[in-house]
């Protein structure tokens, strides 16, 4: 049998839940002490056995995270910071793809009604009639909560983001600028098309359509403002997908992103740098949104009384898919 946190704690002369609290990074302990109970720890190799707590705590050792499209590359960071998160305190990390259907959101709720795991961090919107079934121990990452509901949010400042893109975008110098995005009732397409708005003049704004967060959904969108007969000379997209989608379609109209059209993304995914042109985006920190989301819900578990932090930041990346580089070197706009 194994050494457990009770004998640590008579060893180091400390309570069993100081050990606890130290073991599982939280806080409430003193850098001197917890150096002791993790030294203590590692001699007698401890190793916490997660089944044998859930027995004792009656918390299932496992989180969900839900998404709205796996395949989307901004949902794998936001995966892996939370799975890091969840580890620090002895957790395992459940993924959930709902594919965009609501069924799989109820299935995923289900999961938490059945205590088969001990808390949803969701990346999809809740519709009003669930929030009672997930309050106390859900937290949403990036997307809004039920209204009137209590249920904690984690964000990034996407209003934040939209004026970073069109301060960029005000300097260039084009004559008309559109703006190619996800679902209309998307958070996140409000909020950027809103800090959009703060940081140009009105009538710079042409064009404003929606459709999905997807590389065909931008291929569309751009070659209906490709076909019109003003066509724009700036477009931003609302994710980088989008952008990949739009820049296709003005190569299929015989137009060259960043001489012809300014183009700018959204996310700062892995291809955003590796395009034919690389992408001017909005770099999300996607990993620290994961991370905190996980770290604020299972405080909430553990009934702590963690305030929640201040909107994350994004920064603006600039490539060459402006022309506004004159090196074409990437560097940051703050």
């Amino acid at each position: 049998m194994g050494v457990t946190i009770k004998q640590i704690a008579e060893t180091v002369g400390v309570s069993a839940a100081t050990v606890s609290r130290a073991l599982n990074g939280l806080p409430g302990v003193g850098p001197r002490v917890r150096k002791r109970i993790a030294s203590e720890a590692a001699r007698r190799g401890y190793s916490p056995d997660a089944h044998a707590r859930a027995l004792v705590t009656g918390r299932v050792p496992f989180l969900a995270l839900v998404v709205p499209d796996i395949t989307n590359p901004f949902f794998p960071a936001v995966a892996r910071g939370a799975e890091e998160e969840a580890a620090l305190r002895g957790c395992s990390l459940l993924l959930v793809d709902t594919g965009d259907r609501p069924e799989r959101l109820e299935h995923a709720l289900d999961l938490l009604s059945s205590r088969r795991v001990a808390g949803l961090v969701l990346a999809v919107p809740a519709a009003n009639g669930q929030a009672a079934r997930i309050a106390g121990r859900v937290v949403m990452a990036g997307v809004d909560a039920p209204p009137r509901s209590r249920v904690p949010v984690v964000g990034v400042d996407d209003r934040l983001g939209g004026r970073l893109v069109g301060r960029h975008l005000a300097a260039l110098g084009r004559r008309s600028l559109a703006f190619v995005s996800g679902p209309a009732r998307d958070r996140s397409s409000r909020l950027r098309l809103a800090g959009l708005r703060d940081e140009i003049p009105r009538d710079l704004l042409g064009p404003v359509s929606h459709g999905r967060w997807t590389v065909e959904s931008g291929r569309e969108q751009g070659r209906a403002l490709f076909r019109s007969s003003s066509p724009p000379d700036a477009i931003f997209a609302a994710n980088d997908l989008l952008a990949i989608g739009v820049a296709q379609a003005a190569s299929d109209a015989g137009l060259a992103v960043g001489r012809d059209v300014a183009l700018v993304g959204y996310d700062d995914v892995e291809v955003a740098g590796l395009a034919s042109v690389p992408l001017t985006t909005v770099s999300q920190p996607k990993l620290e949104l994961g991370r905190v989301a996980a770290r604020t819900l299972l405080d909430a578990i553990d009934g702590l009384d963690t305030p929640l932090p201040a909107l994350l930041e994004p920064r603006l990346v600039v490539r060459r898919s402006c022309g506004s580089a004159p090196d074409f070197a990437t560097r940051e706009v703050p």
